[in-house]
């Protein structure tokens, strides 16, 4: 969606999608095949089904009093802007969308509670980016747009005013709730650079929300009356900065951060721990591949969307093990029963995307049992 001259290294791994040029998206699919895993009850092995299909670059998931919500990056549309010596053209339409995943008359049944966002993919409607993230409490539905400069040539007529923003949806409709790129420009947290891209939302109990500015390396709180100020922000370890993309509340609850840091060979990306309260940072579980998406279930084991690898990874009692999944994106967890989700090929549109050797399966969301 973003004119490539404007873009930042940490702005390019989430842009076009989950951001990931073509060479690289060729490197992380060596080795996903079938679902695989380790691990599981007994020594057995974790089961998975398809639950969803036909979704364009499903991202972020949020689990909902039995429902599920799935925010889709779109597929972009007919009008092509910008090119640069790493990237496409990123061809822009108001694709994107929340889709709605439930159980009903004995089978997995979804559609779509809101359409007609804003999106940009490449031509052929892989790798987007749009609604990102989205959240889900007591019916009402967060979700956060990516941001992309005016001289990128994106309208700024609505909807497209609604890029950068926090939204608030309910019953169909789509509300403005808070400007959070617009916090980056006016504090600029983390100080190595003036971008931003919000790319996960959390809807606290207390309701306040608190957006992933993934290109401005810091968390934003939205109060309940829609003001938006800095939270938390992320030093740079390992040689990278950090990238936050994902959050989750854990039963402890401390907000739980996923983030981009590192490159496919070197799994230095962490999950931070961080206070509701006050945006301390408290802690942080390392030594993962760059994060697309987290969760924890009622005993805080804690899973882990690890783009790049294609896996999904749970961390129980210090003990790691791992399911394999194409291109992971959102994860949630039933906190009934157990029950992982995850978001699966989230960098095709429903029609799959081309990596060179064929097109992909499109967007999917997976259920994984016994994990």
């Amino acid at each position: 969606m973003e004119d490539a001259r404007h873009a930042t290294r940490k702005r390019r791994a989430l842009v076009a999608g989950t951001g990931i040029a073509t060479g690289v998206a060729l490197a992380a699919t060596t080795g996903i095949g079938p679902a695989t895993a380790t691990g599981g009850p007994g020594g057995g092995k974790p089961v998975v089904r398809v639950i969803a299909t036909g979704l364009d670059n499903p991202r972020q998931i949020s689990y909902d009093h039995g429902h599920l919500y799935v925010a889709e990056a779109g597929r972009g549309g007919k009008k092509c802007i910008g090119a640069g010596p790493e990237s496409e053209q990123t061809c822009i339409g108001l694709t994107s969308a929340v889709t709605k995943v439930y159980w009903d008359g004995g089978a997995w049944q979804h559609y779509r509670v809101v359409r007609g966002l804003p999106s940009g993919a490449a031509p052929d409607g892989g790798f987007a980016t749009g609604l990102d993230g989205v959240s889900a409490r007591h019916g009402t539905l967060w979700g956060v747009e990516t941001y992309a400069p005016p001289e990128a040539g994106v309208p700024t007529t609505p909807p497209w005013n609604e890029l950068g923003k926090l939204l608030r949806i309910r019953h169909g409709k789509v509300k403005i709730a808070a400007d959070i790129s617009a916090v980056e420009f006016r504090y600029n947290p983390h100080k190595a650079s003036l971008d931003s891209n919000p790319y996960g939302v959390l809807a606290l109990p207390d309701g306040r929300k608190i957006v992933a500015d993934a290109a401005g390396n810091d968390l934003v709180v939205v109060s309940r009356h829609g003001k938006a100020r800095p939270f938390t922000v992320f030093p740079d370890h390992d040689g990278h900065e950090a990238v936050p993309t994902s959050l989750a509340l854990g039963p402890d609850g401390k907000v739980y951060v996923g983030e981009l840091n590192g490159e496919p060979a070197k799994p230095t990306a962490r999950v931070w721990k961080v206070d509701p309260r006050t945006g301390k940072i408290l802690g942080w579980k390392s030594g993962f591949g760059s994060i697309s998406g987290v969760a924890l279930n009622g005993k805080g084991d804690l899973y882990v969307s690890e783009l790049f690898a294609g896996q999904v990874t749970k961390v129980s009692h210090g003990r790691r093990t791992n399911v394999k999944v194409p291109f992971p994106a959102g994860v949630a967890v039933d906190p009934h029963d157990g029950k992982v989700y995850v978001s699966a090929w989230s960098i095709a549109d429903r029609d799959g995307t081309d990596l060179g050797g064929g097109k992909t399966p499109g967007g999917q969301i997976w259920k994984i049992l016994g994990f």
